[in-house]
């Protein structure tokens, strides 16, 4: 006897070939193994949908005739496999299992403008779960766990009369091992992992930006029957006595007096390589920008000087009429 594919399907008997595709599709993101799916039951959604989606094969279905799938790959109908059926709906990739990974970690690393520019290293001291050595992360003496028959997960059947499918999760008394703890194992106390003081060194780039982040594979917590997570390295610039970092480029911002534009006046800049002598021309505007090139971050970036513009506060006599005549001269 043919099995029901309609009801498999969970569609009527007049649905059309939209209505197939359309009912596989839905079900397809729900079931597949992948997705934490059971793979009988994809199977069978697989064939069902072979059968259906096909106007040839269901004929021969409603007609009672034999199964004229008869199996994946192998069978008497050569039908496509679930994942290639699979496939032709989410883009022809295969979507490989999740690993089983340990916990990420996030460890801040705040470096100076003086860090960044002479590429010092930087030693990072951190904490992390490993797999006990004492175990090797077994947690001590154990036995097979009766609640998952030593799966580490349980399956429960869920639904209606109509349209069941099996759920699978992780088997919560031994948290997915399989096995439970009956001698705990002194080292871990049980857990199967320690803690362990990591050091890295860290080469800071002299094209770092501020927020940048760093990943070290593997270099996170440990799991047991898994892989380890990841470790990564948020960065940040601290602010700097004289520079403000723009891309490649240092922006400093001296006071200088309008006098000092009017004039003309040398200022040392207090560069990382040593003092950089540099000129502002006389009758330089208010908004004037100076700007010494290959003196950046990197020789592709520039020391930009934008002048912060002072007024002077106090002028005695002499000044006053000195600036008076200049003033009367111009006009």
């Amino acid at each position: 006897m043919n099995k029901d594919y309609y009801k498999t399907l969970n569609i009527k008997r007049n649905a059309t070939q939209a209505e197939i595709k359309k009912a596989f599709r839905k079900l397809s993101k729900t079931h597949h193994p992948d997705k934490g799916g059971n793979e009988n039951t994809f199977k069978e959604m697989s064939e069902a949908y072979d059968t259906l989606g096909d106007e040839g094969k269901r004929q021969k279905y409603d007609r009672g005739e034999q199964n004229p799938f008869a199996g994946f790959g192998g069978g008497r109908g050569g039908g496509p496999s679930p994942e290639d059926l699979f496939n032709q709906f989410f883009g022809g990739q295969h979507q490989s299992r999740k690993v089983n990974k340990g916990r990420n970690l996030s460890i801040p690393l705040k470096v100076t403008l003086d860090d960044v520019y002479f590429s010092r290293v930087k030693s990072l001291r951190y904490r992390r779960n490993i797999i006990c050595s004492d175990c090797s992360g077994s947690g001590g003496r154990t036995q097979q766990c009766s609640f998952c028959g030593g799966r580490g997960r349980k399956e429960t059947m869920v639904g209606n009369a109509f349209f069941k499918q099996v759920r699978t999760d992780i088997c919560k008394p031994c948290k997915g091992r399989g096995r439970l703890v009956t001698n705990a194992c002194n080292s871990c106390v049980g857990e199967g992992l320690v803690n362990e003081d990591k050091l890295i060194d860290f080469k800071i780039p002299k094209n770092l930006q501020t927020g940048q982040q760093y990943t070290f594979r593997l270099m996170g917590d440990e799991r047991v029957n898994g892989e380890a997570g990841d470790l990564y390295l948020e960065v940040v610039i601290l602010p700097h006595q004289h520079f403000k970092l723009v891309g490649q480029d240092l922006i400093y911002e001296p006071y200088l007096s309008v006098i000092d534009l009017m004039v003309g006046t040398k200022i040392d800049i207090p560069h990382f390589d040593g003092k950089i002598a540099a000129t502002v021309k006389a009758d330089s505007d208010l908004d004037s920008t100076f700007v010494v090139r290959g003196k950046g971050m990197t020789h592709a970036g520039s020391t930009i000087i934008r002048p912060k513009i002072t007024l002077p506060k106090h002028l005695n006599s002499f000044e006053v009429e000195s600036l008076v005549a200049i003033k009367t001269n111009r006009q």
